[in-house]
């Protein structure tokens, strides 16, 4: 049984996109996951600096740390003062 990349990308991304959202400390956030290559991407907006941290866990356990790049931004420092 061989395995195609694109599958193990595809099987990775869905894994990940099922954790980040089924995690209830971070429903208040807007995370987008993508793959690009073998890594995978989180974007979006958090509540703050602990979300980022369970965001960016959860990916690390599928992916593995090397291959979690944190594209999040928190929500408190996008609006103006």
């Amino acid at each position: 049984m061989t395995f195609e990349p694109e599958s193990l990308a595809y099987d990775q991304l869905a894994s990940v996109q099922a954790a980040v959202s089924s995690e209830p400390e971070l429903k208040s956030s807007s995370i987008s996951v993508s793959m690009v290559g073998r890594s995978v991407l989180l974007k979006g907006y958090v509540a703050g600096y602990g979300n980022r941290e369970k965001a960016t866990a959860i990916a690390a356990l599928i992916a593995g740390p090397e291959n979690v790049h944190d594209r999040m931004q928190d929500r408190d420092s996008t609006t103006d003062s």
